[in-house]
């Protein structure tokens, strides 16, 4: 097992924020063309919990890159925070996932020409 240097984890972070962040986005637009009720939570974390709060308070003002950041956090540092939150473990596996599924992406065929 490798020790992660934080600057490992915060590639691992700034990897994954964007891949997860879209993969949202489309599962809220497949919800959304269905006019469904039903929608799957939009964040992992409920910044509203007194540890979370707390934590997420902290976050805003010591980001990775040293910088504080401005609350609300727009779509992608709320990602990054909640990725920030996940042991760097889960971080590794998470990514792997991504690249295999990323790399079982196939472009769609090209359409036929129609031969009537």
């Amino acid at each position: 097992m490798t020790k992660d240097t934080r600057h490992d984890r915060q590639a691992l972070i700034d990897r994954l924020a964007p891949l997860i962040l879209e993969e949202r986005r489309r599962e809220a637009e497949y919800y959304a063309a269905r006019h469904s009720r039903e929608r799957p939570p939009w964040y992992f974390l409920n910044v509203n919990h007194p540890t979370i709060k707390r934590l997420y308070l902290r976050y805003i003002q010591r980001a990775f890159d040293g910088k504080p950041l401005v609350a609300p956090l727009g779509d992608l540092d709320r990602v990054k925070f909640e990725l920030a939150m996940l042991h760097s473990a889960v971080l590794r596996e998470l990514d792997a996932e991504y690249r295999s599924a990323s790399a079982e992406v196939q472009p769609p065929p090209a359409e036929q020409p129609s031969t009537k």
